[in-house]
């Protein structure tokens, strides 16, 4: 994985979410988990107010980010799975952390 690529797609998925762009969102994803988007916007703040990237670990094949969002009562970090399909950062897997 091209470090700097996905680490500027993670920040600019991060934006889109707190931007409520879900076009962009769900264009992040792979499509097997396109069909999981309805609920894992579901555990997102509503709205999501501000988004934060908190960390970034890159393995051989694929990273893991953890990224912050908060909303004006409920706030929630997400674990996100990027792996690159076809030349481009994706992510594969995502669940809230407890």
């Amino acid at each position: 994985m091209d470090e700097n690529r996905t680490k500027e797609q993670i920040h600019s998925h991060a934006d889109a979410v707190q931007r409520g762009d879900f076009d962009a969102v769900i264009a992040d994803f792979t499509e097997e988990l396109r069909a999981q988007a309805p609920q894992l916007t579901q555990t997102l703040p509503q709205p999501v107010t501000a988004a934060s990237v908190v960390n970034i670990d890159f393995g051989d094949e694929e990273c893991v980010a953890l990224i912050h969002y908060a909303g004006n009562v409920k706030e929630i970090t997400v674990r996100s799975h990027w792996r690159e399909v076809d030349g481009r950062p994706l992510i594969f897997d995502a669940e809230p952390v407890e």
